[in-house]
Order: C-alpha cells, then structure tokens, then sequence
C-alpha cells in the first residue's frame, strides 16, 4: 500500500504534496501527542529529581515487570529464558542482565513475529524501519501508547531541554524524499500545516541551493530547527561561506549522527542560537540528550545502557564500548540486550546541572562518509536504498567520483533484476542522472569492532570548485 501511496505523491502536484503531508501530519499528529501523552510527558519531568539511588529502584522494578512480561507473552525470550534456566525474575535487577545472551539485529530480521508480545493487537501495530546503515533495515513495532510514551521522552529531555516544545513551529531536515526526483530547481521542501513543519530535503543541499533553503527559512520562520546533524551542518557551512541572512531560531536540535565540535560551532555561526545534541534510534530503547550545560545524559527510564568491549565485558569510564540497550517502554516488541553497534564511552565527571542521570563523554560512532552528488550537494546515510529489500542481506555504497558510484550487495537468492533496478531508481531520484555499477559479493569486510562501513565517498570535497 505503501509504495501505491508512494507513487500517487511523486506524480502529484506541488499543491496536492503539500495538502497530502499536512493530512499526514494530521494523524502523525494524533498517533504521538493524543491520549496519555500530556501525563507521560509530567512524570517523566517529575522522574528528573531522582537520586542516583531512586534511579536504580526504579530501573529494577521495570526491568522486573519487562522480563516477566516478555517471558509470559514472547516466543523468541520464552525460549531464550527456558535455555538459559532463568526462574527468579521476582528478584532479578540489573546485575544479572549479563546471565542474558545479546540480542542481534540479525535475529529480529530473521524470525521479526518471534519478538511480537502475544498480547498485543497485532492490527493496531506500526512498522518503523530501522536506517540500515550496517545492512538490511529492521521493522520495529509498537502501538500508538507506546508512541505517545516514547515522544513524551522526546518531548521532556530533548525539546524541553532546549527550550521549545512540540506546539513551536518547525524546519525538518530529514530523510523521507519529500522531493520525489533529483530535480535541481526549487522548492526542495514541503509543509506540512497540521504541525507547523517546513520539510526540508536533505538530498538537494549545494552551494547553488543554499540561497533557495534560506529563503524558504525566512519565509516560514520556524520557532526551532531539527533533523540530521550532517546535513544542518553542510546547509550552515553554505550560509556562512555565502554569507547569507538567515533567521536566528530559538535552538537547533540534531540527531543521528555525531555532532563534532566543528559542526556545533558552524551551525550556531550560522543561526545565531545554541545547538542541542542527542542520540535515540528508531528502536527507541534508549535515549540521550543535552542539558543546558551540553552534557549527554543518559535517560533511565528509557531504557538501561551497557557499554561493552570486543568480548562482551562492561567497559569503564574513558575507555569505548558498544551500546547495548535494554528498551524499557516497548511491551509489543521488547528488546532485551539490544546490540545497537553504536560506540559510545561512559564519563566519570558530575554536570554542573545537578542531574543525576547517567553521562556520556562522547558518541564515537555514527559518523558516516558523505555522498557529494554531481551537482555539489550533500547527503549524510543515503536513508532508504535498501528499505523493503528483502532479497538485500547487507549493502554498501561506495563512491568512486562524482558521478560514479558502486554498491557492494550480499543477496539472497532470489536476488533479481526488479531489485536492481529499484536500487538505480532510487540513486537517480537522489542524485539525478548516475553511472552505478552493482557488485554482488559474499561479504563486506568488517572493522575491528566487526561492522563495516556502509557509505565509502573517495571524493574530496576540498579539491571541488565550490
């Protein structure tokens, strides 16, 4: 249904894309903030004052009603819970999370139903995929409470933390294809009027751009920014490089990939406001967010974090570990020592804030090289090449030139040439006319840490006439 609805946007007018966003953005709108979101959103401001000690009180009898839930109601940890001989879930706590084995990404994209609670409506679940950036995306499900419960957390530790809130109109870079072609004429946005959101397109930011994405900035004049820390990042170098007037908004806010000191202090040059980091998934099993001293906290009643090294110990402070996430709002689909493979490294320094919430010194993953496409934008996670492929096992882009690109695939199969070609459609409606060439493989060499880099740009910006 989805790709039919898809397509009907692509070939519709500028005027009907914008009502069909809004309509959107209507039930969007309704699916996070309706029904118990306002009382979420209070006692997650109220947990703000716990002590370390309450902290972990609270994270137990979560944990314990978690387990016990998923036990009862969940196929794949049923199994998992009768191997490993685990009977005391009453006294369990968050010591004895390391007698469970590790959940892989793997598992969830091979036997999804055996990760669905047996007591969840089933009809009244929606899919989100994952990005994919380490191959094929995930599908998480989750109801429209738990919705509400997880942009509730949003809503108090992110937007809050920054000083707006969800009713502040919006600028979005993103990474749905608003702009359903490489065309390289504006508008390259779309508004959506139910939530006071400019939708602007992360694959059409150049030079020659900039200038139309400020104007559409100074037109609409959103309260606060938000989207892909990369692409807010090249959209403010352009402004300042330009020297073009933007309006100063109340704050940015990025995620999904790591916001460098450099990128923070281009971005707050460019808008005149402070920027606010954080780091979540899609999988929404945990969550980290900025207070106003830009310390990464940790959110606990999101979900419990463990940093891990190479042989799956708990690494101290200083030092990088894996994230690894036990999601404590998800009753449909619960992930239990979810490995995200994500680096992260614990601090040891008390914030200023007071906040006894956990903080991290650093995210060290998540930084991805960028595709420079032929007419000098530039795109962060290329989000999307491979969603709904299910014959694609692990994919990766590399880009030889700026028109030249190369996909290394590990397929199933039944691997086809449909598949090939939706993967060439989906460049050119990114990038615009390309040369690409699909490379079928047995594996994708991995890193020491054992992932494998998913974008592989040999393009060097600074040797572009920009």
């Amino acid at each position: 249904m989805s790709g039919i609805l898809d397509k009907i946007y692509a070939n519709s007018p500028l005027w009907l894309q914008n009502l069909g966003m809004s309509l959107y953005g209507l039930i969007w709108r309704n699916r996070r903030f309706g029904g118990n979101f306002p009382k979420y959103v209070k006692d997650f401001g109220a947990r703000e004052e716990f002590t370390f000690e309450d902290w972990q009180d609270y994270q137990n009898l979560q944990l314990r009603k978690l387990l016990n839930h998923a036990v009862i109601q969940v196929p794949y940890y049923r199994n998992v819970f009768e191997k490993k001989g685990v009977k005391d879930i009453v006294n369990f706590d968050i010591e004895n999370l390391k007698e469970l084995p590790f959940l892989e990404k793997e598992s969830i994209r091979s036997n999804p139903e055996d990760f669905i609670a047996g007591n969840a409506f089933q009809h009244q679940l929606h899919a989100y995929n994952t990005s994919g950036t380490t191959g094929t995306p995930i599908a998480i499900k989750f109801s429209n409470d738990m919705h509400r419960f997880w942009s509730a957390a949003y809503e108090t530790r992110v937007r809050r933390w920054a000083g707006v809130n969800y009713k502040l109109s919006r600028a979005m870079i993103g990474g749905r294809l608003v702009v359903p072609d490489a065309r390289t004429e504006p508008p390259f946005w779309r508004y959506n009027a139910a939530e006071k959101q400019l939708y602007m397109s992360a694959f059409h930011i150049s030079p020659r751009n900039a200038c139309h994405y400020v104007n559409a900035l100074n037109k609409y004049l959103p309260d606060y920014l938000v989207g892909y820390a990369s692409s807010h990042f090249f959209l403010a170098r352009m402004i300042v490089e330009q020297k073009l007037e933007v309006i100063h908004p109340k704050a940015v806010l990025t995620s999904s990939e790591k916001l460098t000191s450099e990128m923070r202090s281009v971005i707050e040059q460019a808008y005149g406001c402070e920027v606010f980091d954080a780091y979540s998934g899609v999988e929404a099993c945990c969550l980290a967010s900025e207070c106003e001293h830009h310390r990464l906290h940790v959110s606990p009643d999101v979900g419990i974090i463990e940093l891990i090294d190479e042989d799956g110990n708990p690494v101290p402070p200083g030092v990088p570990g894996e994230i690894v996430a036990t999601g404590l709002l998800n009753f449909d689909q619960p992930l239990i020592r979810y490995r995200t493979g994500d680096i992260a490294i614990w601090s040891d320094k008390p914030c200023p804030c007071g906040c006894a919430m956990p903080v991290l010194e650093e995210l060290v993953g998540r930084l991805e090289d960028t595709v420079i496409g032929p007419n000098g934008q530039e795109t962060v996670r290329f989000h999307g090449i491979f969603v709904g492929l299910s014959h694609v096992c692990e994919g990766q882009v590399i880009q030889e030139t700026l028109s030249r690109f190369r996909v290394r695939l590990v397929v199933h199969p039944d691997f086809n040439e449909e598949d090939r070609k939706i993967i060439m459609d989906r460049f050119v409606q990114r990038l615009g006319p390309i040369q690409l060439e699909i490379e079928l493989v047995d594996e994708i060499e991995r890193t020491e840490r054992g992932k494998f880099r998913a974008v592989i740009s040999k393009v060097d910006r600074k040797s572009l006439n920009t």
